[in-house]
């Protein structure tokens, strides 16, 4: 039963906004979430999008006014230990569901839900390594083959319930699995599933390549069993994102919702619009209540079934939690209101996938309450393009836009340093997996070009390519002065149409509002009728992920991030850039069109390898076909700064992409007191 019509991030993914950085983006699943919230996780990648449901509102709410003249809703404290974090864009959605598809995979609704749910294995921080969650065993258990088919089994713990008292089973992980299948959830569910394909005679694409899950079973109460349909590799089955981190929901409350949606005329959207209160929660917390554009909350997991557990991940031990009574997170108009609110003890800490801005960080380090901490990033920001359309799906279009960005010059100049210029999507703070030679000779054919040789480069491609102007870009010999082009024309002699180029705002993030105008400017030069046009993050996560009512998404460049997923073994790659995961077939992260045969073969052998060494080299095969093909040009990425107030203790500080990527710690977070 595919519940999904074709035109209708493991949590460690998040589409952050960039989608903050922010594609989320997570988990176990990285799925990669789109960063700006991520994004964008995700993922590989968690989606931004907009989510279907409604608000719920909590009675006796006080109204406040945060500094800057942003009108906010403070949450109702609670007894003990409250956490408040600040948040600066809202939360669209409460259900779990939802969460994980590309409708709500923004970074900041992982902030809320991410913690609520858990699969069999996750990752421990800050060293993420794969540990046993809902497992009874240590380690992910090998596959053994079965006739044609491959299968593994893996005990469960016997005495893990849900937070509402009910036993966690085999039976929740098999309506979990077949739920997300059946209705054919996509963006971070499409790599936690992980469903064998069928042969499709109107496709090239050869299906049986492809590894995947032909079913799961609940053997006894606490077993799972899954069977494959071929050996699967350990990106897909022990490092990366599989059926093994998969987050579990239950049953008891979620069965009757699926099959009245399964029931309805459009099952996808009913299941998605469906509230989530009460879900009940397997993680450190349970999501409470929240009022649009004002507080989301969560409370405590009293029988939370790691709590008291020692953990040991890299040089860090410490013990689960929680230790806190409910965690609110408090929605900002501003990052200066935020850390007025800092300050005054009304916030503890600042939960932002992009980070703080460096002008704020002196006001916290001339504090003494406050502290400030800095890490390297999992993610990056980035400019994609409409393959589907004219001209962003002309190769030379996209290189010459590419010659044309100056990403040093943009780096230290438009970004005034505060930022680092980037060639490769694998980021260089995961040392395990970044290539540096690679990365290097990628960069090169960029690096060190004057603005006049890059002009002389990128008119040569487009002329190369039948591309004319009424007046050709060209740059005086003797002052270098630049002769913008007027009355560009396709090779078809049409001429190119004004271009929209979607940017976040500045208020949400003026990094990449300038970049946006920077872009803009440059392709001014060079004769590319392009307007920048800055947008609230909600308004372009619908507009690049949501297709119209013919199936096609109109967009045709937009400027986001993503925070990504797994850092134990990215898989990214595929949940953003496989034909097999696009937005308009499947709802998944590949929103570009992009569509690469050569790729899809390194898709089936990332999924296929046996050794991290085989990951590690197909990866950097998937990188340099991305760096020529160009459905993204990777632009820059800052460290990430966080603020926080100093009666808040953490286990760590010092972790990839920060606290934020932990989702401000709410399972471990104590106070000074505690």
């Amino acid at each position: 039963m595919r519940m999904r019509e074709k035109l209708a991030s493991w949590r460690w993914l998040a589409l952050v906004a960039v989608l903050a950085l922010v594609a989320a983006a997570c988990q176990g699943g990285t799925t990669d979430t789109t960063t700006d919230g991520g994004v964008a996780t995700t993922a590989a990648g968690v989606t931004e999008t907009t989510a279907a449901g409604g608000t719920e509102t909590t009675a006796g709410a006080a109204d406040t006014t945060a500094a800057g003249g942003t009108d906010t809703t403070a949450a109702p404290a609670a007894e003990g230990f409250s956490y408040t974090m600040g948040i600066f864009a809202d939360v669209t959605t409460d259900n779990y569901w939802t969460l994980l598809d590309t409708g709500g995979s923004t970074v900041w609704n992982s902030y809320l839900l991410d913690d609520t749910h858990v699969g069999l294995f996750d990752l421990a921080a800050p060293g993420f390594e794969v540990v046993p969650a809902l497992a009874s065993v240590d380690e992910v258990p090998a596959v053994t083959q079965e006739g044609d088919a491959w299968v593994a089994e893996i005990p469960m713990k016997e005495d893990a319930t849900w937070s509402d008292g009910e036993p966690i089973t085999a039976e929740d992980y098999v309506f979990t699995w077949n739920t997300a299948r059946d209705f054919n959830l996509g963006a971070n569910w499409i790599e936690y599933v992980r469903a064998a394909t069928e042969d499709d005679p109107e496709t090239e694409v050869d299906e049986s390549a492809q590894v995947g899950v032909t079913g799961v079973e609940a053997v006894d109460d606490y077993t799972v069993r899954i069977t494959w349909n071929q050996q699967p590799g350990v990106s897909v089955w022990g490092l990366g994102n599989g059926p093994h981190n998969m987050p579990i929901m239950a049953q008891h409350f979620w069965a009757d919702v699926v099959e009245e949606a399964a029931a309805s005329e459009d099952p996808l959207a009913t299941l998605e619009a469906a509230s989530g209160a009460g879900d009940p929660a397997s993680g450190a917390i349970v999501y409470d209540t929240r009022q649009e554009g004002a507080f989301a909350r969560n409370v405590a997991n009293e029988t939370y079934f790691a709590a008291g557990q020692e953990v040991t991940s890299g040089e860090t031990t410490y013990t689960e939690g929680p230790y806190l009574s409910d965690s609110t997170l408090q929605f900002y108009g501003s990052q200066d209101a935020a850390v007025l609110a800092l300050a005054d003890g009304e916030v503890d800490y600042l939960l932002n996938p992009l980070g703080m801005q460096r002008g704020l960080q002196d006001q916290v380090e001339g504090n003494q309450d406050l502290s400030a901490v800095v890490n390297p990033t999992n993610g990056y920001r980035y400019l994609a393009f409409n393959l589907t359309k004219a001209p962003m799906s002309d190769q030379a279009f996209r290189d010459a836009l590419a010659v044309m960005i100056d990403k040093e010059y943009a780096a230290n100049s438009v970004l005034q340093g505060v930022a680092f210029p980037l060639y490769v999507q694998v980021p260089e703070g995961n040392t395990k997996w970044y290539n540096e030679e690679v990365a290097n000779e990628i960069a090169s054919q960029y690096e060190g070009k004057t603005p006049d040789q890059r002009l002389n480069e990128a008119v040569q491609i487009l002329k190369d390519a039948g591309y004319t102007w009424e007046t050709e870009p060209s740059v005086e010999p003797e002052t270098l002065a630049i002769t913008p082009g007027v009355g560009m024309m396709m090779p078809n002699g049409n001429p190119v149409r004004e271009l929209e180029l979607i940017s976040p705002t500045p208020s949400y993030d003026p990094l990449r509002a300038n970049y946006g105008n920077y872009i803009e400017s440059v392709a001014t030069e060079l004769g590319i009728p392009i307007d920048n046009e800055p947008t609230e993050f909600n308004t372009i996560i619908e507009r690049v992920y949501v297709p119209n009512d013919e199936g096609e998404l109109t967009f045709d460049m937009f400027i986001l991030g993503w925070s990504l997923g797994n850092p134990a073994l990215p898989t990214f790659h595929e949940s953003f850039f496989s034909s097999r995961n696009l937005t308009v077939v499947n709802d998944g992260n590949n929103n570009t069109g992009f569509d690469d045969p050569d790729f899809e073969a390194l898709v089936d052998e990332l999924n296929a390898a046996q050794t991290e060494e085989e990951a590690y080299d197909i990866i950097w095969e998937m990188e340099q076909i991305l760096a020529e093909k160009k459905p993204y040009i990777v632009l820059f990425d800052t460290g990430i700064l966080e603020f926080y107030n100093n009666r808040v203790l953490y286990p760590f500080t010092d972790t990839l992409s920060g606290l934020q990527f932990l989702n401000g710690l709410q399972g471990t977070v104590q106070t000074a007191s505690q």
